[in-house]
């Protein structure tokens, strides 16, 4: 099973959200990264096939998804970012209506959903309308939806948003075992999402893919550029003369920088070993706004 996407751009008018996106996505889970308006949503979107590419191809399996319309479609769970439902539904009513939008059968349906609210530890609220719920429920029930009809390609943004420490950590292991013979693209802002699990991660900035590679690949890359420094208070604001603030803690002394730069600094300190918050910090760290 194997997604190759060739050379797909995106105009919205005179501005370009897709510059030539080339990438190949076989079973596994990808970590789809970029800053705001990089394009990642436009990507996922025209996947999903909510939007028509300018120029390109999506080939699944070596057949254009165009070509094979509704049944691609059937092989796709989406999770959208946006919370967006019939809020007098209660959650057994949308997944029954999102089933049968999918053209499951009512017996089978049950069974999903049974299993889905299980999995997702969302029995209990089964007869609750959505309006009822929390934001960390709502979007769980926007994962049930996604996998209610088992499918092979899975296409989630931004899944964890809204959920505290233990529901995401139970999200992101629930997807890494769903996803042992699936094609999964997990778009997030939270690296941690895809630290583990991800056996790519996809770098898209600006429209382009600036390169897809391992999590290892990535942060090996930074060796010797991440630095743990000791640096006085007063003396903090200067830092950026040498290269980018990763974070910064208080210290016995001063302050305990957490720095990325091609060369150490002149302060007392050592290099460390890079995380993917680094790898993102020095591909995206002057492309993000405060």
């Amino acid at each position: 099973m194997e997604i190759q996407i060739c050379g797909l751009k995106k105009n919205y008018g005179e501005k370009k959200a897709l510059k030539g996106v080339n990438m190949t996505l076989s079973e596994g889970i990808y970590g789809l990264l970029g800053p705001n308006g990089a394009g990642k949503s436009t990507l996922m979107n025209i996947l999903t096939g909510n939007l028509s590419q300018t120029e390109g191809e999506i080939l699944f399996d070596g057949t254009d998804v165009r070509a094979l319309g509704a049944d691609f479609r059937k092989q796709l769970g989406y999770m959208p970012q946006q919370q967006t439902y019939y809020p007098s539904f209660t959650v057994e009513q949308f997944l029954y209506y999102i089933g049968s939008l999918r053209g499951m059968k009512r017996k089978q349906v049950k069974e999903r959903i049974a299993w889905a609210l299980e999995l997702l530890s969302l029995s209990d609220v089964r007869k609750k309308p959505l309006r009822a719920l929390s934001g960390g429920m709502r979007q769980r029930i926007l994962l049930a939806q996604a996998i209610l009809a088992d499918p092979d390609i899975l296409i989630l943004d931004e899944p964890t948003a809204g959920l505290d420490p233990k529901q995401r950590i139970a999200v992101r292991n629930l997807i890494a075992e769903i996803a042992l013979h699936k094609i999964v693209l997990i778009s997030t802002h939270v690296v941690s999402d895809v630290e583990f699990v991800a056996k790519e991660l996809i770098l898209l900035s600006g429209g382009e893919v600036l390169c897809q590679a391992s999590p290892h690949t990535l942060t090996e890359k930074l060796n010797g550029k991440i630095w743990e420094l000791n640096v006085p208070e007063d003396e903090i604001s200067g830092l950026s003369q040498w290269g980018t603030v990763c974070a910064i803690a208080k210290g016995e002394t001063g302050a305990i920088v957490r720095f990325l730069a091609e060369r150490k600094p002149p302060y007392d300190g050592m290099a460390v070993r890079p995380t993917l918050e680094d790898v993102y910090l020095y591909h995206f760290g002057d492309t993000e706004g405060l």
